[in-house]
């Protein structure tokens, strides 16, 4: 038995907390400078976008089936330290390749072991919060912060050193959240389980308007994070100020997330959506008009406060939604739509775009799309769609 003096390190906010505090800041390490590094070898923006559609492909493709057959066999915590031991091995190769055939084969082995990482820990993270009842926001927070903190050192280190030891640094990163994902709760059986199918939760029309609010978003944001350390760059900023761009957005996600349960209660979850998404229309909307780097790090502060909040509602609002045991199986939808469809079907398109008539114009359009999620949002909410749900199962 745990003495009272060490007791505090098997408490489930601070597991929770302590995944997200080592996940997150190991992203940071090289995720900001991706694009600015295969800039560096002279890959186009086409290039890059054809790129950015691999991870999509697999995020749609192989995510949420691999998510459902977790949450149906119990497999969370094994698939999770799986997938985060493989991603590891194929971050140390980053740094060999330099042309974009062997990328482009390295970057379909990464995203083949990553894909099912973020969904499974939203999901266990998010049911072990409501089974403790504590905030998810207060756990997700550390993830934020510790990127902001990391993303702005890794800035200043890596336009010191080139880029020789940032995929190695990463690799190394990823080992406590393997440790940590041992001591996260697997939960139950998904109720239901003859259905081996994310199609099942989508009788929930509430589900359906999240998943299609979160495919609009993720056209929007992912349009703009792709191109948008590129974009600092042709306005003369460097390395050090993308990793400020970054740095501080995350940093902004802290104080939302850390009160995203007030927020969440006193709007209730749809409404709470609507401010995050008009928060993402007006840092958007600012990233077309941005003139300097300075400027352009200045609008995504408001990119932050609102894709904080984003997280925090979409992932409560379908942890709620869903049925006991199938809370990842449903997270694994949500990523697909925002990580996987939206980012597959326009991130070729989008670099095309970017070479054609820059960075300005594309955060434009990407700005019409946000406004579609908040017209698809407002429909929903007259209809009431967000009403409780009476699951039926066989």
């Amino acid at each position: 038995m745990l003495t009272n003096r060490y007791a505090w390190y098997a408490r489930p906010v601070t597991i929770g907390s302590a995944y997200y505090g080592f996940f997150w800041p190991m992203v940071a390490l090289y995720a900001p400078f991706f694009n600015v590094y295969l800039l560096s070898l002279g890959f186009s923006g086409t290039q890059m976008g054809i790129l950015a559609a691999v991870f999509p492909l697999f995020a749609l493709g192989v995510s949420p089936g691999l998510s459902a057959l977790a949450d149906q066999r119990g497999w969370r915590r094994q698939l999770l330290r799986l997938s985060l031991l493989g991603w590891a091995l194929v971050l140390f190769l980053f740094r060999f390749p330099t042309t974009f055939v062997p990328m482009l084969l390295l970057v379909i082995l990464e995203s083949a072991m990553r894909s099912p990482a973020l969904p499974i820990a939203d999901g266990l993270i998010a049911r072990m919060a409501v089974r403790h009842q504590l905030n998810f926001g207060d756990m997700r927070l550390w993830g934020s912060l510790g990127f902001a903190a990391v993303s702005i050192l890794s800035g200043i280190i890596w336009q010191r050193t080139g880029y020789s030891y940032m995929f190695m640094a990463a690799a190394i990163a990823v080992l406590p959240a393997l440790v940590i994902a041992r001591k996260l709760e697997e939960g139950e059986v998904a109720e239901g389980n003859g259905r081996r199918s994310a199609r099942f939760l989508a009788q929930d029309k509430g589900i359906i308007t999240l998943i299609a609010s979160a495919f609009l978003l993720g056209i929007a944001l992912f349009g703009t994070y792709i191109f948008i350390g590129v974009y600092i760059k042709h306005l003369g900023g460097t390395d050090t100020h993308v990793g400020l761009l970054f740095g501080l957005s995350a940093l902004a996600e802290v104080p939302i997330m850390r009160y995203s349960g007030a927020i969440i209660r006193k709007l209730e979850g749809s409404r709470a959506l609507l401010l995050a998404m008009v928060l993402l229309f007006v840092a958007t909307l600012g990233n077309a008009v941005a003139w300097s780097p300075v400027s352009l790090i200045a609008f995504n502060l408001f990119r932050g406060i609102g894709y904080g909040l984003f997280v925090v509602v979409m992932v409560q609002m379908l942890n709620e939604r869903a049925p006991e045991g199938w809370n990842s199986t449903a997270q694994s939808m949500f990523q697909a739509a925002f990580f996987g469809l939206a980012p597959l079907l326009t991130s070729p398109i989008n670099g095309k775009i970017y070479d054609l008539w820059g960075g300005s114009l594309l955060f434009s359009l990407m700005t019409a799309v946000i406004g579609l999620s908040i017209i698809l949002l407002l429909l929903a909410m007259r209809q009431d769609w967000f009403a409780p749900h009476n699951w039926q199962f066989e």
